[in-house]
């Protein structure tokens, strides 16, 4: 919200130089852990367990993505977003939510990121530092089945978390390189917090005036905890892979 407030005081004052259109493929795997208890208060100690080896997750996933950009000047407005599924099998090391320890089960992880931001271009000669706002949209779903009765246990949230953001940039040549970083760290409140850190660096070769191919790779730390269907859970996890693709200019 407060990234699109900005936008919308700032733009009359703006006006286009210019936009990028982007489509590509990401290839992220998640790690951590993961602890969900059978009732909300708390998740008690010992509860976290690996999503990998517990869990069975933490494969390469493949997916793709769109991304853009809009120039108005001193205001720059980007965007991207990808949707990931994975499904695996585990054994469980502590309880989750209904299914005890030691429980064969059945692993199912879904995760949608569109992040948006709005940056102010700061130019230093050769570089470019451009700090704004951001907000990362994370739908995030885990969930254990147990192979044999069915019963399930879920995290399930729904996360707009908004985080002062900075992109800084260098062009050599036909080749631009760019890193982004964006941090929120909200303390506990109701016995509910998070702390999100969102890091991106990336490689452009502009391989003709009006087209270019980009590389890069992604992390998206993800620490908090609370609670979900009558449940309370706790996540430290972090999504991270490469970002292959190419785009056009306007």
């Amino acid at each position: 919200m407060a990234v699109s407030v900005a936008a919308i005081l700032t733009l009359p004052a703006c006006s286009f130089v210019g936009a990028t259109a982007e489509v590509g493929f990401v290839a992220m795997k998640l790690s951590g852990d993961a602890a969900l208890a059978s009732a909300t208060g708390g998740v008690p100690p010992g509860s976290l367990q690996n999503v990998q080896g517990d869990l069975g997750l933490g494969d390469d996933v493949f997916a793709p993505t769109l991304r853009g950009q809009v120039d108005l000047g001193a205001l720059v407005l980007t965007g991207s977003t990808f949707v990931l599924d994975e499904d695996s099998s585990g054994t469980l090391a502590a309880t989750f939510g209904p299914i005890a320890t030691g429980t064969p089960v059945r692993t199912e992880f879904d995760f949608l990121n569109t992040k948006l931001s709005a940056t102010y271009d700061i130019g230093l000669g050769p570089v470019k530092l451009s700090p704004g706002l951001a907000v990362d949209i994370i739908d995030f779903r885990l969930a254990a089945t147990e192979t044999t009765f069915g019963n399930q246990g879920r995290i399930d949230e729904f996360l707009p978390l908004p985080m002062a953001f900075l992109r800084a940039e260098g062009d050599i040549g036909i080749v631009g390189v760019i890193g982004e970083i964006g941090y929120l760290d909200i303390p506990e409140v109701d016995g509910a917090e998070v702390r999100l850190l969102d890091m991106e660096a990336m490689v452009e070769v502009r391989i003709l005036p009006l087209v270019q191919l980009f590389a890069g790779y992604r992390l998206i730390d993800v620490d908090g905890k609370g609670e979900t269907s009558n449940t309370s859970f706790a996540l430290d996890t972090e999504l991270e892979g490469w970002i292959i693709g190419g785009g056009v200019r306007f």
